[in-house]
C-alpha cells in the first residue's frame, strides 16, 4: 500500500493491521472494507483475504525510514485497537511512533474501551518501553507519556456515538484528543450546559476516576477536553446526507469551546445536490462559512 494519500487532514498512511468489522452505523458503507474485498480470493495479493484482520509486522519499521516530518494517519485500512489485534502488536505499533518524533502520528479508533484500558495500563506501557529498545530509545529516560506525537481520536458519527466514545477518550491519556464526525449522521452536542455537560467537557478528577477507574490523579480544576474536530459528509454509493446545519452546529461549539475545526467534505448526496464534483472536498465547492481547515496544536 502506498504511503501516499488524498485525505486532506494528513499526508501519509500507514498501516500495521489491515481489516476490521462493523461496530456502528457510521461502518456501514465503509471504503476500507469495500476496497480490500474487491481482491479476496487473488493468490499472491495484498488483500488476497479480503478485509480479515491481518497483522503485518513488515510495516512496523517504515516510519524509520521517512527522515523528512510527516502527519501519519494510523491504520487507515483498520482499527489498531480491535480484539483480534494482540496487545503486544499494538506495543510494538507504538514502540516505532515513540522512536519517530519526528512524525505526528493521527491514530483514529471505534474501540474507545480497549484504548482507554491499555492506555492506561502501567504494564503495557512496560511492553512499549521494551520494544523501543530495539530503536535504541529509552522510555525511561529520554521519553515521556503520554506521547506527545501521538493524536488520539474516536469516530463520532451522531449523539449515541458521542455519548459512548468522547468520556472514554478524555479519560485517556493522550498529547492531543481528537474527534473524526465523519460521516457525520446526525447531530451532535459536545459542549452540552453548564448544568449538564456533554460529553467533551469532564470537569472534575471525581468524575474521571468514578465512571472509568483509571486511577489517574488530575487535578480536580482541570478542565479536560478535546483539541480537534474534524466532520465531514459521507461518500459512496448509498451515502446517507449530512445536513449543513449539524456541520455549522459543531463549527459552532469549537469557536466557543477554542477548539480548532476541520471541515473535511460534503459528501456525495450533498455535493451532487449543490453542483460539486465527487465528495465535494474542494474548498472552492465548499459553502464560505464553512471552508475552515484548523489544525490541532501540538
Amino acid at each position: 500500500m502506498s504511503a501516499a494519500t488524498s485525505i486532506s487532514w494528513t499526508t501519509s498512511t500507514w498501516n500495521t493491521v489491515t481489516g476490521c468489522q462493523e461496530v456502528s452505523a457510521g461502518c456501514d458503507l465503509c471504503y476500507a472494507k469495500t476496497f480490500a474485498e474487491r481482491w479476496r480470493g487473488i493468490p499472491g495479493h495484498h488483500f488476497e483475504n479480503g478485509f480479515d484482520v491481518t497483522l503485518r509486522p513488515e510495516r512496523l519499521d517504515l516510519p524509520t525510514r521517512w527522515k523528512k516530518p510527516r502527519r501519519i494517519f494510523v491504520n487507515s485500512m483498520s482499527d489498531l485497537f480491535h480484539k483480534d489485534v494482540p496487545d503486544e502488536f499494538i506495543a510494538k505499533t507504538f514502540a516505532a511512533m515513540a522512536a519517530t518524533p519526528r512524525h505526528t502520528y493521527q491514530l483514529l479508533t471505534k474501540r474507545h474501551g480497549r484504548m482507554r484500558a491499555l492506555l492506561n495500563n502501567p504494564d503495557w506501557r512496560e511492553t512499549i518501553r521494551d520494544h523501543a529498545l530495539r530503536y535504541g530509545v529509552d522510555l525511561g529516560t529520554d521519553g515521556v507519556w503520554p506521547l506527545p506525537n501521538v493524536h488520539l481520536g474516536v469516530s463520532v458519527e451522531d449523539q449515541k456515538a458521542a455519548d459512548l466514545r468522547i468520556p472514554a477518550l478524555l479519560a485517556t491519556p493522550a498529547g492531543v484528543r481528537w474527534i473524526s464526525a465523519e460521516p457525520l449522521l446526525g447531530p451532535v452536542d459536545l459542549l452540552g450546559t453548564a448544568e449538564q455537560p456533554g460529553p467533551a467537557v469532564v470537569r472534575t478528577c471525581f468524575e474521571i476516576r468514578t465512571d472509568y477507574g483509571t486511577g489517574i490523579e488530575y487535578d480536580v480544576d482541570d478542565q479536560l477536553g478535546l483539541d480537534w474536530v474534524v466532520a465531514g459528509g459521507e461518500s459512496g454509493r448509498g451515502a446517507r446526507p449530512m445536513d449543513l446545519h449539524w456541520a455549522r452546529d459543531l463549527r459552532d461549539q469549537c469557536a466557543v469551546g477554542g477548539i480548532p475545526f476541520f471541515f473535511k467534505q460534503l459528501g456525495t448526496p450533498l455535493a451532487k445536490k449543490l453542483g460539486a464534483a465527487g465528495k465535494g472536498e474542494r474548498l472552492a465547492d465548499i459553502p464560505e462559512d464553512l471552508r475552515i481547515r484548523e489544525m490541532p496544536e501540538g
